[in-house]
């Protein structure tokens, strides 16, 4: 691959005619006779290749002198090819310490056509180089913005062990499964997993099961060919085959139905899938999974299959809700003022630990998800942020979440049409149920009896998600 080199040969016919000979193999050459010229050469000309002279008469300094110049006062990784018929063995050695790419020796067994085989091999194996730093860059500028988007802020012992055994399945590029209330940040601990693992920097996907109808859940994962169902008008590659050598993120997964669960085992115990209308096919996705449900759902045949569940039970993770995780509180609340204290710009006169207590005392249902939406409802409707303007919002939201019967039914008989009163119960009543039962689709469906197709259909009416507190 053409590059640019840069002879230093005291010899000026040699150093003409090696000029020449990779002038025509489409490299783009300058030679100098002396060290001084070389160096101010060099620093304007940024060469990938040198080839060196070690004996180099009427130079201040002689070729080991330069080379040791270049490896320790130049921030470059040129390639340094040496070329000397006069080099001794001590010398020879010397050159390979201080760390040339090739030595090469002078006289009758110099052949030019292996000078510019060396040439593009010192050339291809710098660009190589460069480019994997280049990759280790963007690799650790992906890695510091995951983890500002994404941080796994905790000190407690529980959250102390959770870090520790992400950190152990991640290396060792096994599933996992990730166990928590709504808002305790399961994608944070999928997120510090990916950050954590080998395929980090591979495609990686989230999909959020409960999005799925049960007629699309098939094709969505799997894929489909054309004409293996009506509106199948193309061939469609699922998620599993995009993330082939990467990571699968699915979330809710109780929320597949059983038939679906049952492939996406043979997907993790044989590494293929079945695509809809299709073949066989070899995937290597590593699968992680989280959930609302409790270990206790997830022993219920009907919410999860068995042999499943069999299968990633020693990889489950649980995050411990936020009113279990102690001094945690504080320094949450803490990242959340600090993080959107410049978009708001409040002045700050607060200390969490004098008021730990009284945040302790309230349960946070909705975990580290309203804890944030706390912080950030106080950052925009106040001046300053002080214990007294904590407890004191605080406090007006406990009483709100402990607001009598009388008081919520009023809010819908104060509604003049009956519809928009039957309509903005249902939204509360089914949004109720569905964080009872932890989002789980199917189930909740049953427990207040109605089919899970006409569940999904009034979740979309109503535009619910769990991601609303």
């Amino acid at each position: 691959m053409p590059g640019k080199v840069l002879v230093l040969e005291d010899d000026a016919i040699l150093a003409r005619t090696m000029a020449s000979v990779l002038t025509n193999s489409k490299f783009d050459v300058k030679t100098t006779n002396n060290s001084d010229d070389f160096l101010k050469v060099f620093d304007a000309f940024h060469p990938d290749v040198v080839l060196l002279d070690v004996i180099l008469k009427g130079s201040r300094l002689n070729g080991i002198d330069v080379l040791n110049m270049l490896k320790k006062e130049r921030e470059t990784n040129v390639k340094v090819i040496v070329i000397s018929g006069e080099a001794n063995r001590a010398q020879i050695e010397e050159i390979r310490r201080i760390g040339a790419y090739h030595c090469i020796e002078k006289g009758l067994g110099f052949n030019l056509n292996q000078l510019i085989l060396h040439v593009d091999n010192a050339i291809q194996m710098k660009q190589q180089e460069e480019a994997n730093l280049n990759l280790q860059i963007e690799n650790l500028n992906i890695k510091k913005h995951l983890i500002h988007a994404f941080p796994f802020i905790g000190d407690s012992q529980a959250i102390r062990e959770v870090r520790s055994q992400i950190v152990r399945l991640a290396k060792a590029d096994e599933d996992m499964f990730v166990l928590g209330e709504t808002g305790t940040g399961k994608e944070v601990a999928v997120n510090f997993y990916y950050l954590n693992s080998k395929r980090f920097a591979k495609t990686f996907h989230t999909v959020n099961c409960s999005a799925l109808t049960e007629t699309l859940i098939e094709s969505e994962l799997f894929g489909h060919i054309k004409g293996s169902f009506t509106g199948a008008d193309k061939n469609k590659m699922g998620f599993f085959e995009r993330c082939d050598n990467g990571i699968l993120f699915l979330d809710e997964i109780t929320n597949l139905s059983i038939a679906a669960q049952s492939k996406i085992l043979r997907a993790i115990e044989n590494k293929e899938i079945q695509v809809v209308g299709g073949e066989l096919k070899k995937v290597d996705a590593r699968l992680l999974f989280a959930s609302n449900a409790t270990r206790d759902k997830l022993s219920q045949p009907d919410i999860f299959r068995q042999d499943l569940f069999y299968r990633i039970e020693g990889n489950i993770v649980e995050l411990a809700p936020l009113r279990e995780r102690g001094d945690d509180i504080i320094l949450l609340m803490s990242y959340f003022f600090s993080s959107y204290s410049q978009q708001y710009q409040n002045a700050a006169y607060y200390d969490l630990t004098n008021i730990k207590d009284m945040l302790l005392s309230y349960s946070w249902p909705g975990n580290i998800r309203e804890l944030k939406n706390f912080c950030k409802f106080i950052l925009i409707n106040e001046k300053e942020i002080s214990n007294q303007v904590i407890v004191k919002n605080l406090e007006l939201k406990m009483q709100k979440n402990n607001g009598s019967t009388e008081s919520v039914l009023h809010q819908y008989l104060r509604m003049d049409k009956l519809k928009d009163g039957i309509s903005s119960f249902e939204k509360d009543y089914l949004h109720y149920h569905l964080n009872k039962h932890n989002w789980q689709i199917s189930y909740t469906a049953r427990q207040i009896g109605i089919e899970r197709t006409t569940l999904y259909k009034k979740i979309k009416s109503y535009n619910l998600s769990s991601e609303q507190t």
